[in-house]
């Protein structure tokens, strides 16, 4: 079993998809997909961008790459891997609440600003 192969079977079982339900969305048999995970078949890059857009994920992460997280906090960390193992639905939210307060703290910023100039 290739690092792909075990990264595409526990994304997957992590986001509570089944393999047909993984081909339905990319537009595959299920057979091509199970031999994606099985390491029997390796898909091709636009295949690759397309499984990587489906999960929510980068190729890096599909094909096993780690990035170099030492610049992170251990906490940082921690954050990071339990938000990676929350179904995509709850990823999304949880992404949607940061962008919102980031563009709040970002609305304080202005007014703060441009109190500050008169």
């Amino acid at each position: 079993m290739t690092e792909l192969s075990k990264n595409l079977q526990s994304i997957r079982a992590a986001r509570g998809l089944r393999q047909q339900d993984v081909a339905d969305r990319l537009g595959i048999s299920r057979a091509t997909y199970a031999n994606y995970e099985a390491g029997q078949r390796s898909p091709n890059n636009a295949m690759l961008m397309k499984i990587a857009a489906l999960f929510r994920v980068r190729v890096d992460d599909l094909l096993g790459f780690q990035a170099d997280e030492s610049h992170l906090l251990p906490e940082e960390i921690s954050l990071l891997e339990r938000f990676r193992q929350l179904p995509a639905a709850k990823q999304e939210f949880f992404s949607r609440l940061v962008d919102f307060e980031l563009q709040e703290n970002l609305k304080a910023d202005d007014k703060k600003a441009s109190f500050s100039k008169k």
